[in-house]
């Protein structure tokens, strides 16, 4: 189910997918799933693994300790890069 009540069906579950950001490491599981505009969402699950966190909205940036080390993530405040789709994705995780 996402934000907004709805269901999406995905095709794809990829297990062990390493995400870097910054000098961040996530190693999850991730779907596959038809969105556009965006990488990756990182939703609750992943919030909830974070333990206590900071968010600022009006500068974009988010604080958690990781490992005990404290990570700052920076929102994008500028329009993001080019998008890769759906279909184009799933052909990457087929390769």
């Amino acid at each position: 189910m996402v934000a907004n009540g709805r269901t999406i069906n995905f095709s794809r579950k990829c297990h062990n997918i390493k995400l870097s950001i910054g000098e961040y490491v996530l190693n999850s599981s991730m779907f596959s799933i038809p969105m556009g505009g965006v990488d990756v969402v990182l939703g609750v699950q992943w919030l909830q693994s974070l333990g206590k966190i900071t968010f600022n909205f009006q500068e974009f940036f988010l604080n958690f300790f990781w490992e005990g080390k404290e990570v700052e993530l920076m929102g994008i405040t500028e329009k993001p890069g080019k998008v890769i789709w759906y279909n184009n994705m799933t052909k990457l995780l087929n390769k």
